[in-house]
Parts: structure tokens; sequence; C-alpha cells
């Protein structure tokens, strides 16, 4: 699928009328992606104060320069986490209120776009494409389809790609490294055994930026500044985890098998034209 980006057209040829139409329909993205920002910060914010840690208020922060427009917002917990109970819950708040609310504006988004045939006389050599996840592939089809993607686009509603980008950030933040938000769902629920094979899952995940190379940029990412396994954190001694604890745990690190993009962003003439593996594929054939 691919998003138009208008906001270069704002600036070069200003029409006011233009202006407000753009803004009146992209206020159905900006808005919903700021309050599912806001609701995953709260996620985490709520269970800090709940155990009476010093944490702060979210910061947003912005970004006008890319096609999402935003680089989320963060809060930050100005004491240490006392026990992995505590780890669990602040962790698992922020991605699983960013999932509940992504799911319904990505579906609700969707029943307002449309299905629109690709004209083949259009150069395509420089789309910006956004990238589907099992979730967002299996949903449109089931609204908008079937339908072919090689000979159909979706002209998408500003409420889906709110959903679409709340739930990118909410399947990156279930990544099971050092101190994201998997980083510590994984680590509550695993102990410390799970530095025995975190590695490996590293491994695993810096094969994906021969899909996009977006990821080798998170890997870096991960291993200098977020780090590969998590700070410790002792066990709580006055009660185990507990099985809904457990469960919501592993549903939500499941979750990340339907939601993770193996491409969010890429340029070229279809989906993924980009790839490093695609490549690969065209000099060995």
């Amino acid at each position: 699928m691919t998003f138009r980006e208008n906001i270069l057209e704002i600036f070069i040829y200003f029409n006011l009328e233009r202006t407000l139409a753009i803004l009146q329909l992209e206020i159905w993205y900006s808005f919903p992606l700021i309050f599912i920002l806001f609701a995953h910060e709260m996620g985490h914010y709520l269970p800090s104060r709940f155990y009476k840690l010093q944490v702060s208020l979210p910061y947003f922060i912005p970004f006008p320069y890319n096609p999402i427009g935003t680089m989320g917002a963060v809060i930050k917990i100005k004491e240490p986490i006392r026990n992995k109970i505590q780890l669990f819950d602040i962790g698992i708040g922020g991605p699983l209120m960013s999932f509940i609310l992504s799911i319904p504006c990505w579906i609700i988004g969707i029943y307002y776009s449309q299905i629109v045939p690709i004209d083949p006389s259009i150069d395509t050599s420089h789309f910006l494409f956004f990238g589907d996840s099992l979730f967002t592939y299996w949903t449109g089809q089931w609204i908008l389809g079937p339908y072919d993607s090689n000979l159909f686009d979706i002209q998408i509603h500003s409420l889906a790609k709110a959903g679409w980008v709340g739930l990118l950030i909410t399947a990156i933040n279930l990544l099971p490294f050092g101190q994201l938000d998997g980083g510590h769902i994984i680590y509550s629920i695993f102990g410390e055994k799970y530095r025995n094979w975190i590695y490996y899952l590293f491994i695993g995940f810096l094969v994906l930026s021969l899909v996009n190379f977006g990821w080798l940029l998170w890997a870096f990412i991960i291993f200098y500044i977020i780090k590969i396994e998590h700070p410790y954190i002792p066990d709580s001694y006055s009660e185990n985890m507990g099985k809904k604890r457990i469960y919501l745990g592993y549903f939500m690190l499941f979750s990340l098998i339907f939601l993770f993009v193996p491409s969010p962003i890429s340029f070229g003439s279809k989906p993924g034209e980009d790839s490093l593996l695609l490549e690969f594929w065209r000099y060995f054939l």
C-alpha cells in the first residue's frame, strides 16, 4: 500500500482552501495517533505510580521530516524498579494499551478505505510503500478483498494509517531485547536463564536487515544503546508471577508474530523492491 504525502505541497503551492482540506483529512491521523502514544505511555506511567515509583509525565518527540511525523513518546522512571512483578506490570502496560487502541483504528479506517486499480502508465519507481504485517494484510483482504496487491492498491483512510503506525510502534516495543517493553516482559517471565539464548534471537533479528536495511539501524541502537540483555532485577519474594501475568505475557509476545512488519517502509516500483535479500536472489539467479 502507498501513502501520498502532501506536506511539501502545502509549502510550495500554498492554498488556504486546499490546506484546510488536507488538515481536515489528516486530523483523523494526528489526533488518534497522539492518543495512542499517550495511552501507551500511560500504560507505563500508571503502574509506576501504583508502585510508588518516581516517574515523569510523557515526553512527545515530534519529527516532521519523516512519513510518520513522530518518533513516539517516552517517560522516565527516576528510581530502580524493585522486582520482576513490578517490571512486568510496568513493561506490559504500554504495548497492551497501544495494541487495544490501534486495532480498532486500523479496522474502522480500512472500512473507510478504498481499493483502486494501479495505473500501469504511472512511474512508480520512486514511490514510498508502507508494508504489511500478517494482521494488516489478512484484515485488509477480509474487509476490502480479496484483491491482488500487484493489480490494486489501498487508498487508505487517515484513521487506518494511525492504526498502522500504532501497531508498528507496538511491535517495535515488543522486540524482546534490553529495556524495550518486550525485553521487560520476556525477562520477567523467564528470569536469568533467558540470557543463555537471547543472543540467538538477536542474530535472527540481524537477518531482517536483508529484508529491510532499516532493521540494521535498529540492531545498532539495540546493541549499543538499549542493550541486548536486560539489567538485573530481583525476583519478588512476596509472590510469584502468577498464571494470569504469564498468560498475558505469552499472548503479547506471541502477538508480535502477527504485528511485526518485515519491511515497514520501502522505496521502488513495488513493496520490498529495495530489499537486499531480493538483490541477492536476482544476483544468484
